[in-house]
């Protein structure tokens, strides 16, 4: 089964579109500008949304039953992901860390891993993966290690990830011997975010950025280093066939890379909001929460305070998150608070914005070009399952 209950009811006859715009009502997509200096193409985007028009139409939906494999209450990108074929992979960090691999239509195939410290085995597994043939890997924080299965289930060898000018800030990515991850480190002054490409014989530089480096604040029960709230964060994906898309958050202008070279800035004409301490309350609306070990009582800071106290970036981010979809789309999550519209925009594999979809955050992978999974959330508390859909697309009026 499914589904459990709950969610059963909630599901109906499938069928509801997003946002819809064709034939002679459709709103016109205006074209991007494109310029291109020093070989790079630079793709300028409207500063209005003009909705996507694509449906989106609900096929089937996976986790939230009462037991067994599909008894997963959390979907998210770091714990569901894709083939952009025909598989869906789902760690299940709340039960006992396994990774379990469903076909795109919802069968069970197998499970792999679980927790623990021994080979195949994960303490604090994130950014899961799924390659074409089956084969699954995740990060271990607890090992600062890649830990990987083949295709029928065989722990592989661990990739240690050690660099002597950081800690790795976000899971790497392994395709084949090369390894795409981030770096974080701090000098005296500065907070500094590299995305790096290692091979057997050495490691590139490919994007980076510098930021405020955390300082220590002291609160009444705990000291905290943290960089002003609101500092953007190097954030990044990469896609099947070879490109990697960065962002420093602070601004609409996303980098694409080929290997290690720059070739097209997609950016939209959208200004970001100017930050203050009292914005701290939409970050934190019941305060900055830090638990401790051992059955302490938790530590409960006011948003205002820490605000004030820790201080805030210039702007707030206007790009949370990215994702490359099978055919070269882009999809740019646009950052929100909690309570607010999520919103996603499109841009197609040449970088022109194709529309915006209101209401839906960042897809959690795809199965080909026209299958996109979304984390649909319970109102009723914190869990959420997956949402397979099937997209319809409507030709945007250039």
């Amino acid at each position: 089964m499914l589904l459990n209950m709950s969610w059963r009811t909630r599901t109906g006859v499938l069928a509801t579109g997003l946002l819809m715009a064709c034939g002679k009502d459709a709103s016109p997509t205006p074209r991007s500008t494109r310029t291109d200096s020093a070989g790079v193409a630079i793709v300028q985007g409207p500063a209005v949304d003009v909705a996507l028009p694509w449906t989106f139409t609900e096929l089937r939906r996976m986790g939230g039953a009462d037991s067994g494999v599909f008894s997963f209450t959390t979907a998210s990108g770091a714990t569901v992901a894709t083939d952009g074929v025909s598989r869906i992979a789902v760690l299940d960090r709340e039960a006992d860390n396994r990774v379990r691999l469903f076909t795109g239509e919802g069968a069970y195939l197998r499970s792999v891993g679980g927790k623990g410290g021994g080979p195949g085995e994960t303490e604090y597994p994130n950014s899961l993966r799924v390659d074409t043939s089956g084969a699954a890997s995740v990060f271990d924080e607890n090992k600062n290690a890649i830990v990987s299965w083949d295709a029928s289930g065989t722990p592989q060898p661990e990739y240690t990830v050690l660099s002597p000018r950081g800690r790795a800030d976000e899971g790497p990515v392994r395709v084949g011997d090369t390894v795409f991850l981030s770096i974080h480190t701090n000098d005296s002054v500065s907070s500094i975010r590299r995305v790096e490409r290692w091979t057997r014989t050495d490691s590139v530089v490919i994007a980076r950025a510098v930021s405020a480096k955390p300082r220590m604040t002291m609160f009444k029960c705990v000291g905290l280093a943290l960089p002003p709230l609101f500092s953007g964060e190097l954030t990044w994906t990469r896609s099947s066939m070879g490109l990697l898309a960065s962002t420093s958050q602070s601004q609409y202008e996303v980098s694409v890379y080929r290997g290690t070279s720059l070739m097209r800035s997609v950016r939209r004409a959208i200004a970001p909001t100017s930050a203050k301490p009292s914005d701290a309350v939409k970050l934190y609306p019941e305060g900055l929460k830090v638990m401790f070990a051992g059955g302490a009582p938790p530590c409960v800071m006011p948003a205002t305070e820490v605000g004030e106290k820790v201080g805030v970036a210039q702007f707030i981010p206007v790009i949370r998150r990215m994702l490359f979809a099978p055919d070269g789309f882009l999809w740019v999550e646009r950052y929100t608070f909690t309570g607010e519209t999520p919103a996603v925009d499109v841009f197609d594999a040449e970088g022109q914005y194709v529309g915006t979809a209101s209401g839906r955050s960042l897809p959690l992978g795809f199965l080909g070009n026209d299958r996109v999974l979304f984390a649909i959330k319970n109102a009723d508390d914190d869990t959420s399952v997956i949402g397979i859909f099937q997209i319809s697309r409507a030709a945007a009026v250039r």
